[in-house]
């Protein structure tokens, strides 16, 4: 069975982070299986779950403020079967642990972390901040800027086709955008 059988199992709560957007964020960042990964603001936890599906060897903590959220995430981890991943009810600001490849956020109040997250990565590691508001993306970026190297925001947009009758065409009634995505590094 593969990982996208064992994600329609999953329960959905909060608005997640898409497989495009998830696949976006591991080809910026080149995930690798034996990282330690921290998820600030898990949602349903699909995120988390995806990275901890690419790092078999590797770890992922995953903390969520909201206890019916976190309730979601935990539902989800026991469906995926994974061991390699870590859930704490509380905020995302309260974390602890260094040492970290990749931390990925998508909480209100990103910016205010970004300081704390810059000495728990790894030299070389990447910071990831999601979100559907290019506001909350202009002050994450502010606050990276002191200390981050090579920030860059994306949109990933994807539309599907289809072919009906020898005419093809973008279906119809899509939903484009997801969210934006920052990432920058410690270098």
């Amino acid at each position: 069975m593969s990982y996208i059988d064992t994600e329609r199992k999953y329960k959905r709560g909060p608005q997640i982070i898409t497989r495009k957007d998830a696949g976006a964020i591991i080809s910026e960042t080149g995930l690798r299986p034996n990282w330690r990964c921290l998820d600030l603001g898990g949602g349903s936890g699909f995120l988390a779950l995806f990275i901890a599906n690419l790092v078999p060897n590797g770890s992922v903590t995953c903390y969520e403020i909201k206890k019916e959220h976190a309730a979601i995430i935990k539902e989800n981890i026991l469906r995926s079967g994974f061991k390699n991943i870590k859930l704490f009810n509380k905020p995302g600001e309260d974390f602890t642990g260094k040492n970290f490849d990749l931390v990925t956020m998508d909480m209100k109040g990103a910016e205010k972390v970004i300081p704390k997250i810059y000495t728990a990565l790894k030299q070389n590691g990447w910071l990831v901040v999601y979100s559907p508001h290019i506001e909350q993306q202009i002050a994450c970026r502010k606050s990276m800027e002191k200390s981050f190297k090579k920030i860059k925001t994306v949109e990933n947009v994807q539309k599907e086709w289809t072919s009906v009758a020898g005419f093809t065409h973008p279906i119809p009634s899509q939903i484009v955008h997801t969210g934006f995505i920052t990432i920058a590094r410690k270098l």
